[in-house]
Order: C-alpha cells, then structure tokens, then sequence
C-alpha cells in the first residue's frame, strides 16, 4: 500500500473547498495559493473528482467549485478512489495469485490490512476533517 500525493492533496483541496465555498464558487487559484499546490496538478485531481460526482464546477465569470455532494457524505475512502489511489497492500491486487499464480502465505494478513483501513477511511468523511479542531485526528485506541 503505497499512498501517493494524489489523495493527500485532494482531500487537502477538499477541505480547503469547506472553509471558502461559503461565498459561492472557489477558484482553484484560491485553493492553490492556500494549499501550496500546483494549479495544473489540482485541475487534473479536480477532473477526477468532479467525473466522481464530489465536486461540480460552475462556468462563467464568477465560476468555480463547489461540492456536488454533502462533503459530510464524502468518506476520505471516496476520494481516494477518484484520484486513482490504490489502496491495496497485497502484492497480486486481491487475486490470490501473489506467488508464482498461487495464494501465498502472507496474503490473507495483508488482505485483511486492506480491509482495515478501506473500513477506517471510509469512516472519515471531509466534514469530520473540517470540523475536527483537535490534535491527531487517529484515536489509536479506537483501532482494534
């Protein structure tokens, strides 16, 4: 399981589209200049997640983004998904075939690995993340 820039910008933007979507439409300059990403970069995160449905642009002088879902629906794991990450920690993508086309012996530990954080990320919505003003947002407690 390899997490990449991808999602963690997006849900950067994302939570960055929160605070300033009060007063209509965001410009992804906007996001860019206060999350320190590259433009073109969150243009192309910003196709993924608008072709996922999570976001809609408005067209026009005034245009921009805005959510086309609740963000308090969208799960971390959603927007994951729509930038492309994987999230898969086993070596044969889920197919039992990770040792020369057989199940090898790890293979149900890092399955269940999988399963684990799909289940903790879809959990955490971008509302959570918004509305959380506490320290690390992990409990380490609550993973059993």
């Amino acid at each position: 399981m390899r997490l990449t820039t991808k999602s963690r910008y997006a849900v950067n933007a994302l939570t960055e589209l929160s605070f300033l979507q009060s007063s209509g439409p965001v410009s992804l300059i906007d996001i860019s200049v206060k999350q320190n990403i590259e433009i073109t970069y969150l243009e192309k995160l910003f196709r993924k997640l608008r072709v996922a449905g999570i976001v809609k642009s408005i067209r026009g002088r005034n245009g921009g983004y805005l959510y086309a879902r609740d963000p308090s629906k969208v799960s971390i794991k959603d927007v994951m998904y729509a930038v492309d990450e994987v999230l898969d920690a086993t070596k044969c993508n889920g197919t039992s075939s990770c040792h020369n086309g057989k199940k090898c012996s790890t293979h149900d530990l890092w399955n269940d690995l999988n399963i684990l954080v799909e289940d903790y990320l879809e959990k955490i919505t971008i509302n959570s993340l918004v509305e959380s003003d506490k320290g690390p947002y992990i409990n380490f407690r609550e993973i059993n």
